[in-house]
């Protein structure tokens, strides 16, 4: 049905929750019984990006077009017109932040991401905004490169749901080629990543956003070894995604599998390895077999911009923005004229003709709207 996320097993059985299921929709009944009645609601989870300045130039970076970000690779850059109208100086005011939070909180939101645009830790108040998060009663988790989980950031961060560390390299030498950093990034990358687990509270989950590339494919199964003893809790392998998908992955693909067939030996109770390595999932293919977006209206991306966005995928670029908070609250934008104008035309089988990395989860929440065999389970 999508890019499904397969995650490990020990001895027959599943040995962890799997962090990246689907099907987390079915705790939320009442989100469903909206998509059938046709009525918005608050989000349930919100992707904030409070900046689109980053300090690596990591070149497999959706949200840079290979020119404006030093040393980018254009040839793992994605043309299908994501992301385009990004401006990769914008910040998100600090009192526009806070607010934010405090709105998403009193409508009911129940989780908040920072992520990027740019590197999440870079605002200059991220601090006061995350603590401000979790005073609100938000969960809270983010998206980062790494290099900046230290001192208070860190300290906050303990708090969070989980912490996520975008990687594409498993050595020095592959780090500062990608992301055009100096070598030594990548130890201290590798030692916040101990420290950090061994400071954050036990239900704060710290995974790993592993992306593989030609130039990052052979050594996943040692690099996946020392994330483990690193005190990572899960690794999640998926493809870099390019407008040759399959012609790009095609010469590396067995070799991958093979890897992470044997990564799969590390999973315990404590640490689980996750992949979408699936070079036929629905998701890599610019087909959308339905005409609205329910993900939308479940979880969407509020941009440095100040504009809301439909998904991460569809973040700054003019087909999936659905209405502005510059001049009004959030649950003025959510709730007005012009986000039900959108939700209403929106068509995924027009505009979505790159990526959709929530293919699986459109297609469940569009089923769960229409299916009407409630009673033969």
């Amino acid at each position: 049905m999508g890019s499904i996320d397969h995650a490990c097993r020990t001895k027959g059985r599943l040995v962890k929750q799997n962090k990246y299921s689907d099907l987390k929709i079915f705790s939320f009944p009442d989100k469903i019984a909206s998509f059938r009645d046709d009525i918005i609601t608050a989000p349930i989870y919100v992707r904030i990006k409070p900046t689109n300045i980053c300090n690596h130039a990591c070149r497999f970076c959706v949200y840079s077009d290979g020119t404006t970000r030093p040393k980018d690779r254009p040839d793992l850059h994605l043309q299908a017109g994501m992301h385009s109208s990004m401006n990769e100086r914008d910040v998100m005011p600090t009192a526009k932040a806070m607010e934010l939070i405090e709105d998403l909180s009193s409508i009911g939101t129940k989780a908040v991401t920072f992520s990027g645009g740019g590197e999440p830790l870079l605002h200059r108040d991220i601090v006061q905004i995350m603590t401000k998060t979790v005073s609100s009663g938000l969960d809270l988790s983010i998206i980062t490169n790494g290099q900046l989980l230290t001192g208070e950031r860190a300290e906050v961060l303990g708090n969070a749901k989980w912490v996520r560390i975008s990687m594409d390299y498993t050595s020095a030498k592959q780090m500062a080629a990608s992301r055009n950093v100096p070598d030594r990034s990548f130890d201290s990358v590798m030692q916040n990543i101990k420290n950090f687990s061994n400071t954050k509270t036990e239900s704060c989950d710290l995974g790993i956003n592993f992306i593989i590339t030609r130039y990052n494919y052979e050594g996943l199964v040692p690099f996946a070894r020392e994330l483990k003893e690193c005190g990572v809790s899960n690794v999640r392998f998926s493809p870099v995604y390019v407008q040759n998908f399959k012609e790009y992955h095609g010469t590396i693909a067995t070799r991958v599998r093979e890897q992470l067939a044997e990564c799969q030996s590390f999973c315990d109770e404590d640490f689980t390895i996750n992949t979408t390595y699936d070079l036929d999932s629905p998701s890599k293919s610019p087909l959308r077999p339905f005409h609205r977006c329910l993900y939308a209206q479940a979880v969407c991306v509020v941009g440095a911009d100040l504009d809301i966005y439909a998904c991460h995928n569809t973040a700054y670029a003019n087909h999936g923005r659905i209405a502005s908070i510059k001049n009004q609250t959030f649950s003025q934008a959510w709730f007005g004229d012009e986000a039900k104008a959108w939700h209403k035309n929106f068509n995924p089988g027009v505009s979505c003709l790159h990526e959709c990395a929530n293919h699986a989860k459109v297609a469940l929440f569009e089923k769960l709207a229409t299916d009407s065999h409630d009673a033969f389970v």
